[in-house]
Formats: structure tokens, C-alpha cells, sequence
């Protein structure tokens, strides 16, 4: 037969350690530029891609890609090495390197103050920060919800949205 081990009775005195987990740091409510080791697909420097790309998840591209990107519900990073000759469409795109072709974010376009863009910027919301160099044309889509207040007569509430606007350096 076997006997039932005996466990270690904890002594008395200072050696009670009441251990907790560490707190969990808040998000940002801003959405930030996805870092490479943070996301699904990753274009290093030394990659080289000629075609399409095509996904669902987030997309970092810090080397070179000649044809398009089309990621539906997530985010496309142009990293401060990115060389991108390509539309891009995706929910948001954040360019810190360099892109020539079309950006069509659904929810916003954010330029770096290390990006530059040569082509034409569709988006609800655009942010260009100082520094950045932006040649093309931008439309800037209402949501939904001014839609249905300008059909009502309630759109003197919300500003007139930057239409196709020719921007150079």
C-alpha cells in the first residue's frame, strides 16, 4: 500500500507572501501605429513582394511591396522603412515610410512626420502630422450618422468635411 504524501504546513512569522497579479495597463482610447512583433503579418526591411495582399488582421510593412494591399478589418503600418507602390484599403493605415498609390481607410489615414504619400487619400478621419509630405488629392467621407441628419435639416450641427481638395508640398 501507499500513503497519501504529507504537504508542508506553512510556518508562522514573516514568510507569508501574498503574491497578486500586476495591473493591467489601460488602453488608449486613439487607436496607435501597430509595432512589428505586435501583429499578425510582417513585411521585414530585407522582403521584397511583388502582387496582392490580401487579409483580414493587422499588417506591418517595414520593407518593400509593389501591387496592393486590401486587408478588410485590420489596420495596415508603413513603417519608417516601408517602400509601398500599392493601393491600400483597410479599416485604418499609418504611414511612417514611403507609399505611392491611393489610401482608402474606412475609419482613418494617419500620416507620420516621417511618411510620404503620393497619391490620392479617401478616409472619414485624417491626421497629418508636422512633417509629413502629402502630394494628392483627399476626400474625407461623412458617417453614417451625418447622412441621416442632412436628410433631416439637422446637419448646421456638423462641420463641412474637406472635399477633394488638392494638396501639394
Amino acid at each position: 500500500m501507499w500513503r497519501k504524501q504529507e504537504e508542508p504546513k506553512p510556518s508562522s512569522g514573516t514568510s507569508d507572501l501574498v503574491v497578486s497579479p500586476a495591473p493591467e495597463q489601460p488602453r488608449s482610447l486613439g487607436a496607435q501605429p501597430i509595432e512589428p512583433g505586435a501583429v499578425a503579418g510582417n513585411v521585414s526591411k530585407a522582403i521584397s513582394i511583388k502582387g496582392e495582399i490580401t487579409g483580414r488582421e493587422d499588417l506591418f510593412v517595414d520593407g518593400e511591396v509593389h501591387g496592393s494591399i486590401h486587408i478588410t478589418e485590420g489596420s495596415v503600418t508603413v513603417g519608417p522603412n516601408g517602400r509601398v507602390t500599392a493601393d491600400i484599403e483597410a479599416r485604418e493605415i499609418f504611414v511612417r515610410g514611403k507609399v505611392k498609390g491611393s489610401l482608402r481607410g474606412r475609419e482613418r489615414v494617419q500620416i507620420g512626420r516621417t511618411g510620404e504619400v503620393s497619391g490620392d487619400i479617401s478616409a472619414r478621419r485624417l491626421g497629418v502630422e508636422e512633417g509629413a509630405i502629402l502630394s494628392g488629392k483627399v476626400d474625407i467621407a461623412r458617417g453614417e450618422e451625418s447622412r441621416a441628419g442632412r436628410a433631416t435639416g439637422t446637419d448646421a450641427l456638423h462641420p463641412v468635411p474637406l472635399r477633394s481638395k488638392e494638396l501639394k508640398p
